[in-house]
């Protein structure tokens, strides 16, 4: 694969004891020796390309040749004399766009030829990246290169009719001359074992392959003797409108995209991740002089009306994106950056039977992310549970939806549930997303899955009963109510009165130092350990932590809350430079707010593995003391993260919270004063 990336081999076939077949063919036509130019050549002109058709299938065969498709923009390159000029898939001048490449093309020992290939620019691991490439356009970068993989004229004479083992034969020889600039690179292929060649490309992190009937003329157009095959899907799409930002700086939150169809736009989704400040500001400049009243789509969901802005449908953009939903918008899009080599009247949709297979998930494993029935329905359903709106997008910047966060649920609910089941919870909704109206709850509604359960918790004021839930189920009912923090009270519901832990809440003032807040965190722990209590480490998903020491249920509310603000109080005699146990705003200025009134009756604490209601859709998390001396932020994991870190971990972060026995004896409250 590195060499095929590189240019460094010549034609690879599946049979190593046979003769290339381009050599051979190439042989007998030129009896070992190339004709020689002719002087009557004249310059040959743009020709429309050939393109490729989508499949989820990699064709089988000796009669194939396979590629590696490269993440750039498609480039003809016409050579007369010292003269070069780079053509774009449409046919137009993109000779300035990319100088350093027309200046290498000089150099090719040739008089006209007429080429086609893919300038890309290529990262330090070797893969070729589309925005790296769009944010070094017009430059002559050293990692820009041109990657030619076909020959359609060469010093007067027609070869798109010629066989395309033979047109490629040719090529290499062209592109082999001793010092031609590095930045040429002739692209290679294997003949045959396509299924492996596709499996090493997706695990080498490349875009996907090419694959082409060996023995095929070049016909301009899209064809089935060319074939791609993605390893993840991308496509383009055409920029309808955007959604007004609250974020200071940002000019938009996200993008609506629309493909043509029959005449008509539809809409497609929304894409909030992927840009960064400079694709901003370059799409900001650009959407100015296309802001229009009306909405250019045929349709748009109402969720998605609000705070847009409407733009002529002119600019066209790549994604990357995981599949399609059943009701026909993106899942998991990424912005990868605008294409100004395609009208965006051509843009339209990949036929849908071309658009089902993900050919990375048949060659890498990973876990499927949707439900499949007999019959090859998806199947929106966790445990029994039935997602509704599954694809409403509750994280927008990201594009995280709904069935993406039950997903994330479904990974950690092995280790979660042991921290949230037969615990009275109090819950953080929002029903239509993070950056929309958002509700703390911690009583049943009309219209609850029974799989959310009630529990009488007597001594507070009122009579209704308080939630929990029992099971998996109970989780993802959560989910399918627009849940996006779960926290506890601190008690089980076999004794809802008796507290089974202490938390203390290392609560910053805005823009703390990090490695003061650390220690903090150290100190805390401690002096718990001089009480006699030993604790765990949590990371919040905020700007915070939590010290987490696990007691014996044993004493009431009033006990424990009296214990906890004792212990606030003494750090705050001991380093009141550093502490405060006084929540007012003015008190916590530039120090750290010891928060001991989680430790009272309905207080409550975000459970672990719980996700966040903030931008960036982080999570709470175990953490081990010996990681708090290299943690980068307060808040170290996310929805997108913290799976990778769960199935990397050999042993459990908070190992022996559950097995801990300890209570707050005698002694500990006489260090206290309390007795």
């Amino acid at each position: 694969m590195d060499q095929i990336l590189n240019g460094e081999s010549a034609v690879w076939s599946s049979d190593k004891s046979k003769k290339p077949r381009g050599a051979e063919a190439s042989a007998k036509r030129w009896h070992g020796k190339p004709p020689p130019p002719s002087r009557k050549a004249t310059a040959p002109e743009f020709i429309s390309p050939q393109l490729a058709t989508l499949d989820d299938e990699v064709p089988e065969g000796d009669d194939w040749l396979h590629e590696v498709k490269f993440d750039g923009y498609r480039i003809q390159a016409r050579k007369d004399g010292d003269r070069v000029t780079l053509y774009s898939r449409s046919g137009l001048d993109w000779t300035a766009r990319f100088p350093a490449i027309a200046q290498a093309l000089t150099k090719l020992p040739a008089k006209k030829a007429l080429i086609d290939g893919e300038a890309a620019f290529v990262l330090e691991s070797g893969i070729t990246d589309f925005k790296s490439l769009q944010e070094h356009i017009d430059t002559d970068h050293p990692a820009i290169r041109y990657y030619a993989f076909d020959l359609l004229e060469l010093d007067g004479k027609e070869l798109n009719k010629e066989p395309l083992v033979e047109r490629k034969e040719k090529l290499r020889k062209l592109f082999s001359k001793k010092g031609l600039p590095d930045r040429l690179v002739y692209s290679d292929h294997i003949e045959g074992q396509g299924e492996a060649f596709f499996g090493q490309a997706c695990r080498t992190e490349l875009e996907g392959i090419v694959s082409k009937r060996a023995n095929a003329p070049y016909k301009s157009g899209r064809s089935k003797t060319w074939l791609k095959v993605k390893c993840g899907r991308r496509a383009e799409f055409v920029i309808g409108g955007y959604s007004k930002s609250s974020a200071k700086g940002r000019p938009f939150a996200s993008l609506l995209l629309g493909t043509f169809q029959d005449g008509d736009f539809v809409f497609a989704g929304k894409v909030g991740t992927g840009f960064n400040s400079g694709d901003m500001k370059r799409l900001a400049d650009r959407f100015s002089s296309l802001t229009r009243k009306t909405s250019p789509f045929t349709d748009v969901p109402a969720a998605d009306k609000r705070d847009a802005v409407w733009l002529t449908p002119k600019l066209v953009c790549e994604i990357a994106f995981t599949e399609w939903t059943r009701d026909g918008r993106l899942r998991h899009p990424s912005y990868q950056g605008l294409r100004e080599d395609k009208p965006a009247a051509d843009v339209t949709r990949d036929p849908p039977e071309k658009e089902v297979g993900d050919m990375a998930n048949r060659t890498i494993e990973e876990p499927a992310k949707a439900v499949q029935e007999k019959g090859g329905k998806e199947q929106d359903s966790f445990d029994g549970v039935t997602l509704t709106s599954p694809d409403r997008v509750l994280f927008p910047r990201l594009g995280l939806t709904k069935r993406d966060i039950a997903e994330y649920y479904e990974r950690v609910a092995e280790a979660m549930l042991p921290y949230v089941v037969n615990r009275p919870i109090s819950l953080v909704r929002c029903p239509e997303g993070r950056t929309e109206e958002c509700f703390f709850q911690r009583h049943a509604m009309k219209g609850m899955s029974k799989a959310i359960k009630e529990i009488a918790i007597p001594g507070g004021e009122t009579k209704k009963k308080y939630l929990y839930i029992d099971d998996a189920a109970g989780l993802f009912s959560l989910v399918q109510i627009g849940v996006l923090e779960i926290h506890d009270w601190g008690v089980s519901i076999k004794k809802p009165d008796k507290p089974d832990r202490l938390v203390f809440d290392l609560d910053p003032d805005e823009g703390f130092d990090l490695e003061t807040l650390k220690a903090a965190a150290v100190e805390t722990r401690d002096f718990l350990a001089d009480l006699g209590l030993k604790s765990f480490l949590k990371s919040t998903g905020g700007k915070g932590l939590h010290v987490v020491a696990p007691i014996t249920a044993r004493s009431g509310w009033d006990e424990v809350k009296a214990f906890a603000k004792a212990v606030a109080d003494a750090l705050v005699t001991a380093r009141g430079d550093r502490y405060t146990a006084n929540m007012s705003k003015q008190a916590r200025k530039g120090k750290i707010f010891v928060d001991y009134l989680r430790n009272q009756r309905g207080g409550s604490a975000i459970v672990n593995f719980s996700t966040r209601s903030r931008e960036g859709a982080p999570v709470a998390c175990p953490l081990r003391w010996n990681e708090l001396a290299g943690l980068k932020s307060p808040s170290p994991y996310s929805v997108e993260t913290l799976p990778k870190r769960l199935a990397a971990l050999k042993e459990d972060p908070w190992e022996g919270f559950f097995t801990t026995r300890q209570s707050i004896t005698k002694k500990a409250k006489k260090d206290l004063g309390l007795e």
